[in-house]
C-alpha cells in the first residue's frame, strides 16, 4: 500500500508541477519597448517630460511639475484547445477597466538641476478561469471486477489571478552636456490567488439492487499569498544631436515581507490499482496559514537607441533577463498531511504542496517609430517580443509540489497610436494587441484514458494554446 501512496503522490501530484507557467517579462505597455506608453522608453525620444522607466531621462524634463494619468480598456482571451481532453477546450475571457498609471516630475532649478519624478502603476498580469466536465459512459475500469463500459464523470476547474501595485520615486540630473545620470527605488505588492480542483469518479458496472459502488479520485489545491519587494534601478543616457543612447540596470527584487495561506484536500476511495489485492483508499488533507512567503525577480539589463529623422524618430531597445534557480514562492510548513498512516516524517509531510518557481535567462527585444503627422499630432507605432521563460532543466525532476502558472507561449506585442499636443496638455490614445501560441502546451488531466494505472486522470500529452488580448489605451498629460 506505502507503494501505491507513493507512486499517486509522486505521479499523479507531480503531474501539477511540470505544467506551464506564466513566464513573461514584458507586458503589453509598461516595457522598455512601450513606445506609445508615456516614459515607457530607454533612450531619449523626446516625450511629452514625462520619463520613469530609465530615471536618467528625468534630467532631460524641461517642465516644472507634469502629471499623467493613463488607464487601459482591455479584452483578453486564453484558449486551450482539447486543454481537458478530446473536445474539451478550456477557455478564459476577461474584460477589465485597468488603472495604469499615475504619474508626476518636479523639476528643481539651481546651479545643479535636479528633476525628481514618482509614479503609481498597476498591471494585472493575467486572471484566468476555466472549468470543464466529461459525462460519459466507456470502458474506464478493468474487466475482472467492473465488465463492460462504466459510467464516468470528470470534472476539472482552474483560476488563477494576479495583480501587481508598485510605487516608484525616481531622480535624474545632467552629469555633462551629453550625459545624465539616474537612480530610482520601486515598491512593489504582488497579490496571487490560485485554485486547481479536479475530480474523477467511475461507477462499477455490476449488478444489483440499490446504488452502484464507485471509485473516486479527488485533489484539490488553493494558495493565496501578497509579497511586498522593493528593488532599485541605475539609469544612463547619452544625448548628442539626433543621436540618443540609454541604459539601465536594475536589481533583484528584495524580500521586505509577505504571507501566504495553502488548503488542500487529496483522496482516493475504493480505487483497485493494479497489484494490490484490495482496493485503495487515502485521505490527504492539510490548511496552513501565515506561511513564508518569498517571490524573486532577475538582474536586469536594458540597453536602447533612438535617432531623429525628419518628422520623428526611430528606436531600439533590449533587455536580458538573468537566470532564477529553483526556488519556493511558498514554503508549507513540516506537518502532517496524510491521515491515517504510520508515521514517516520523510514522507508523509507537506512537501507535496511547496508552490516552487525556477526561470531561465532570456532577452526581449523591440522596435519602435514616430512621426509627425501634423503640428500638433504624432503618430506611434511599436513592435516587441515577450519570450518564455520556462526551462525544465531548472527543476529537479524528482522533485514535487506546485507552480503557480499558466501560459508556457512566446507572446509578440503591437502598439499603434497618436498623440494630440496642446499648450497645456497631452492627450494621447492607441491600441495595444497582443498574441501568443504554442503547439506544445502540456494538459494537467485527460479525460481521453482515464484508467487505475493513472489514477482517473488520464494521461496527460501536449496540445494546442493560445492568448489574444487588445486594449484602449487612454492617456492624459498636464503640464502645470
Amino acid at each position: 500500500m506505502t507503494k501505491t501512496l507513493t507512486t499517486f503522490l509522486c505521479v499523479f501530484l507531480f503531474a501539477q508541477a511540470i505544467k506551464a507557467q506564466d513566464a513573461n517579462y514584458w507586458s503589453s505597455s509598461y516595457n522598455p519597448a512601450g513606445f506609445l506608453t508615456p516614459g515607457a522608453v530607454i533612450a531619449f525620444n523626446r516625450d511629452s517630460g514625462v520619463m520613469f522607466l530609465n530615471p536618467a531621462l528625468l534630467a532631460y524634463s524641461t517642465k516644472s511639475t507634469a502629471s499623467i494619468n493613463a488607464s487601459v480598456y482591455q479584452y483578453g482571451r486564453i484558449n486551450i484547445k482539447n486543454g481537458a481532453g478530446t473536445g474539451l477546450d478550456l477557455k478564459s475571457t476577461s474584460t477589465n477597466i485597468i488603472p495604469q498609471m499615475i504619474s508626476a516630475t518636479i523639476s528643481l532649478k539651481g546651479s545643479h538641476p535636479f528633476t525628481i519624478g514618482y509614479a503609481l502603476t498597476h498591471n494585472p498580469v493575467i486572471t484566468y478561469r476555466v472549468n470543464q466536465q466529461r459525462d460519459a459512459t466507456f470502458n474506464v475500469l478493468d474487466d475482472s471486477y467492473s465488465p463492460g463500459n462504466e459510467y464516468f464523470l470528470g470534472q476539472y476547474r482552474n483560476v488563477n489571478s494576479i495583480n501587481e501595485t508598485a510605487g516608484i520615486i525616481s531622480g535624474g540630473f545632467k552629469a555633462s552636456d551629453h550625459f545624465a545620470i539616474g537612480i530610482s527605488a520601486e515598491g512593489q505588492i504582488r497579490k496571487q490567488d490560485y485554485d486547481y480542483n479536479v475530480s474523477s469518479r467511475a461507477l462499477y458496472n455490476t449488478v444489483g439492487l440499490g446504488f452502484p459502488q464507485f471509485s473516486n479520485v479527488q485533489e484539490s489545491y488553493t494558495a493565496g499569498y501578497y509579497n511586498v519587494g522593493l528593488r532599485f534601478k541605475g539609469g544612463f543616457a547619452y544625448d548628442n544631436g539626433v543621436h540618443h543612447l540609454g541604459l539601465t540596470i536594475s536589481s533583484p527584487l528584495l524580500h521586505v515581507a509577505g504571507s501566504g495561506n495553502l488548503l488542500s484536500d487529496n483522496q482516493i476511495s475504493d480505487l483497485i490499482t493494479p497489484h494490490e489485492a484490495d482496493t485503495t483508499n487515502l485521505l490527504a488533507n492539510s490548511r496552513q496559514r501565515s506561511l513564508k512567503v518569498n517571490y524573486k525577480t532577475p538582474v536586469s539589463v536594458a540597453l536602447g537607441y533612438a535617432c531623429d529623422y525628419k518628422g520623428g524618430q526611430f528606436y531600439v531597445v533590449a533587455e536580458y533577463f538573468a537566470k532564477v534557480g529553483e526556488y519556493n514562492i511558498i514554503t508549507p510548513k513540516k506537518q502532517s498531511f496524510i491521515k491515517g498512516a504510520e508515521s514517516n516524517e520523510d514522507f508523509f509531510t507537506s512537501e507535496f504542496l511547496k508552490f516552487n518557481d525556477a526561470r531561465k535567462s532570456i532577452t526581449n527585444f523591440g522596435v519602435g517609430a514616430s512621426y509627425l503627422l501634423k503640428p500638433d499630432l504624432m503618430g506611434y507605432l511599436s513592435f516587441h517580443t515577450d519570450f518564455n521563460n520556462i526551462s525544465k532543466a531548472l527543476y529537479n525532476p524528482d522533485d514535487s509540489g506546485y507552480r503557480s502558472n499558466t501560459g508556457n507561449y512566446n507572446i509578440y506585442h503591437s502598439q499603434v497610436g497618436i498623440n494630440v499636443k496642446k499648450r497645456k496638455f497631452n492627450l494621447r490614445t492607441g491600441l495595444l494587441l497582443s498574441y501568443g501560441t504554442t503547439n506544445k502546451y502540456l494538459q494537467t488531466i485527460n479525460f481521453d484514458n482515464p484508467n487505475e494505472t493513472n489514477f482517473l486522470s488520464g494521461d496527460p500529452g501536449y496540445t494546442k494554446a493560445s492568448q489574444f488580448s487588445v486594449g484602449l489605451m487612454l492617456s492624459y498629460i498636464h503640464n502645470l
